[in-house]
């Protein structure tokens, strides 16, 4: 399996690994082809020293 998080970050963009197509990481916006769909993204911060992430609520 490939994971975005393996891709070569420059700048806010993340480049896939299997792919070469590439998102904005601030935005999970789809910047170079091949991706046609935008990454989801979710609100994170830094707070005594982890990082928190605000996920969405899933029905259970």
């Amino acid at each position: 399996a490939v994971h975005i998080a393996d891709g070569l970050v420059m700048d806010y963009e993340v480049e896939c690994p299997k792919h070469a197509g590439a998102f904005d990481y601030r935005t999970g916006a789809a910047k170079r082809l091949p991706p046609c769909v935008n990454l989801r993204t979710y609100p994170a911060r830094v707070e005594e020293g982890s990082i928190l992430v605000a996920m969405p609520v899933t029905g259970a």
